[in-house]
């Protein structure tokens, strides 16, 4: 072979490796966008940031996940359409957000239907979260692991929570669920959905009065910047969900798909675990802030479960006896945790 000759041969096997390495890389390599609508503080994101590095390693780097925590590749209701179509393969968000897509999902946040983080992750582990597994995998997202986000308690700038009386007439920033409009109308209060990512400057301008969440979502968002009155309503136990686009977690290999659930359940405990212990002390972070705080005794929450009993009844005609009935069957089962 002539000297020109064998460097042309050497050069088309320089490219043909090159094409190799190029195939097995991109075949065996995958890159993720998670989109998440909670802050960088916030015990979700950190669960999100514990599913990257636990999926990095359970992989050998072969799945890579970057993180847009605080809405930053668009809205909370935005990433509802972007992770069911694909346009970003992992989202985590609260579940408030995604009823429209599946409203059964309303079934997992009653009004006044658990009282301890304990009694709530009992409901959902009892029938309740596998039922609403399947119905969003026949959307085409799959749940990877329900976030337990805690209690939401509701604020204001007009006047102290006290009595169900109190919350006459309040405009109430609410999720759009379906659940949180029916509670707060029963309530006497005018439930206004916002964006989560425009919520603060529209109670800093007025345009709602007030608005519910847990804890230490309130302390991340500073919310005691731009709200007076906190009370202990605690009248949802909200759930946040680490969800993957079905197409891009079915292109995965069987290893890898294993890894990725692997992954999501330790992030889920770290969450839940990190979620627990930031509630606790929140509220008394909230106060030292400015806020002027007003508990709410047994009987004084005991007349607002009362009258948000009709929801259970409307809820009942929108999802169907299928799903409520996990819902009460949960409730009864828990009741003691």
């Amino acid at each position: 072979m002539t000297y020109p000759a064998f460097n042309k041969w050497i050069a088309l096997c320089a490219s043909a490796l090159v094409l190799t390495s190029a195939s097995a890389y991109s075949a065996d390599d995958v890159r993720w966008r998670a989109s998440g609508s909670y802050p960088e503080g916030h015990s979700t994101t950190h669960g999100a940031k514990v599913f990257k590095a636990e999926a990095a390693k359970l992989t050998d780097n072969a799945l890579r996940v970057d993180l847009f925590p605080n809405n930053t590749l668009g809205g909370a209701l935005e990433q509802v359409d972007q992770v069911r179509t694909g346009q970003i393969q992992l989202a985590w968000g609260s579940i408030g957000f995604y009823d429209k897509l599946v409203p059964e999902l309303g079934a997992a946040i009653l009004p006044f239907a658990a009282t301890s983080p304990q009694q709530a992750i009992c409901q959902m582990e009892s029938g309740l979260g596998k039922f609403l597994e399947d119905k969003m995998a026949e959307k085409g997202v799959l749940v990877l692991g329900w976030a337990q986000v805690g209690a939401r308690h509701v604020t204001n700038n007009k006047r102290p929570i006290k009595s169900v009386a109190d919350m006459d007439g309040l405009k109430i920033r609410t999720l759009p669920g379906e659940a949180w409009l029916l509670t707060f109308r029963a309530l006497g209060a005018n439930p206004t959905p916002i964006d989560i990512k425009e919520l603060y400057q529209a109670m800093q301008q007025g345009v709602v009065d007030g608005q519910e969440n847990p804890y230490d979502n309130m302390v991340v968002r500073k919310f005691p910047e731009v709200q007076k009155y906190l009370s202990n309503s605690g009248h949802f136990y909200d759930w946040a969900a680490y969800m993957v686009n079905k197409a891009s977690f079915e292109k995965l290999t069987p290893e890898q798909q294993e890894a990725v659930r692997q992954a999501a359940k330790t992030a889920t405990e770290e969450q839940r675990a990190m979620s627990m212990r930031e509630n606790e002390v929140a509220r008394g972070q909230l106060i030292k802030a400015g806020m002027e705080y007003h508990e709410l005794s047994p009987a004084d929450l005991a007349k607002f479960r009362e009258a948000t009993h009709s929801v259970y009844v409307e809820m009942r005609k929108k999802l169907g006896d299928e799903a409520m009935d996990l819902v009460e069957q949960g409730i009864e089962k828990c009741a003691n945790t």
